[in-house]
């Protein structure tokens, strides 16, 4: 019979929650799991509707201390800082330590900073973590109702989150009935590069005519109190601002003396564990495969979710992994454009229009249905 262990979940990602929905299993073996997060699970896939108004906020929060404690798990709000592989510990902000036999982190990823965020942040918002999406939506919406000049929002980023981020804010107006400035700074010649030409030319032709303005070809370098500065030497004025200009892992790994990337996102193998230490595995943004890279999105997460706890699973019990994770080369993936209808594209097949939102909306809520059942 194996002996008991200590597993320790940090982060309540994507590719956690199939752990956090089935670690009874591990309590039912006589095993403690412990949950280390700094709050809830906000589901990215509904986020943007969530900041346009589609949807209410609270439809897109999962109670993970509720799931984990009906099953007899331990949930910790805090958040770990450091680990030492040699004597199995966590280090936490709050300032205690945990120690563990099987890790597995799901810390997900931020937009590199840009100069001047941290001063202004009441102002600047990113990509993730999603929960500032939430207080983003509220802004616009109380700035609107305040009457007088629309707010002005600026995103930078040329991906597409930087436009669906765009799309939604836009549709919230159209929503209120009211008007939000929105500008999109996007870096690089190619914007929308996962989409294929015609498609990233209709989603820019349509955001434009909703009132757009994009400045490509250029970079946000700072932001200031006034506006943010670009790399051409202009500025562009705004009240609030929004960083989607790429995804970089948690530093947790680099700083504990794990292998990572070049990014900072910690190699594992195909089972999803670290390629130098047998007891700590990981998912979703926070880490990488050397042989098979993936993109940063919440399809690969979601899917690694169920190989993960079936390698956690066998770890537990002293036996070796053997589910492989396989990222998907082509997948589908659904942008919600705000205006009622969505962008859907797998590999070079692309469609825009109400199905397609339709069938965005179904996934989300079937995939938050069965997180939220017991």
């Amino acid at each position: 019979m194996a002996t008991k262990q200590t597993i320790v979940l940090v982060g309540a990602g994507h590719a956690h929650l199939h752990s956090l929905k089935h670690c009874g299993e591990w309590v039912a073996a006589g095993h403690q799991c412990v949950l280390v997060a700094p709050g809830d699970f906000w589901y990215s896939g509904l986020a943007t509707g969530v900041l346009g108004g589609q949807y209410p906020v609270e439809l897109d929060r999962i109670d993970v201390g509720a799931l984990i404690e009906r099953a007899g798990a331990r949930f910790i709000r805090d958040r770990v800082t450091r680990i030492d592989p040699q004597t199995r510990r966590l280090f936490l902000a709050g300032g205690d330590e945990l120690e563990y036999d099987i890790v597995s982190l799901n810390v997900g990823s931020r937009p590199p900073a840009i100069d001047g965020e941290s001063e202004h942040a009441e102002s600047c918002f990113a990509a993730k973590p999603v929960a500032r999406l939430c207080r983003l939506r509220g802004e616009l919406t109380t700035r609107v109702a305040l009457g007088g000049r629309p707010p002005r929002l600026v995103v930078a980023g040329g991906g597409p989150t930087a436009f669906e981020l765009a799309a939604n804010a836009l549709g919230l107006a159209e929503r209120l009935g009211k008007r939000i400035d929105v500008t999109i700074v996007a870096a690089g010649s190619r914007m929308l590069s996962r989409l294929p030409i015609p498609a990233a030319a209709a989603l820019t032709a349509n955001l434009e005519k909703r009132g757009l303005l994009l400045l490509a070809g250029r970079k946000v370098i700072r932001v200031a109190a006034e506006g943010v500065e670009l790399d051409d030497g202009n500025s562009v004025a705004c009240d609030l601002f929004v960083n989607a200009t790429g995804l970089m892992p948690s530093p947790l790994a680099r700083d504990s003396g794990l292998p990572t990337n070049e990014e900072g996102a910690m190699l594992v193998d195909e089972h999803l564990r670290s390629t130098v230490d047998p007891g700590i595995f990981g998912g979703g943004d926070f880490v990488s495969r050397t042989d098979a890279p993936a993109d940063k999105t919440g399809v690969h997460a979601i899917r690694q979710a169920p190989v993960l706890f079936q390698n956690l699973l066998a770890a537990s019990s002293g036996r070796q992994p053997e589910a492989v994770f396989r990222p998907q080369k082509k997948y589908l993936w659904i942008m919600n454009m705000g205006d009622g209808t969505a962008m859907a594209a797998r590999g070079r097949l692309w469609y825009r229009g109400r199905p397609a939102l339709w069938l965005k909306d179904w996934i989300d809520r079937r995939f938050l249905r069965s997180m939220n059942s017991p």
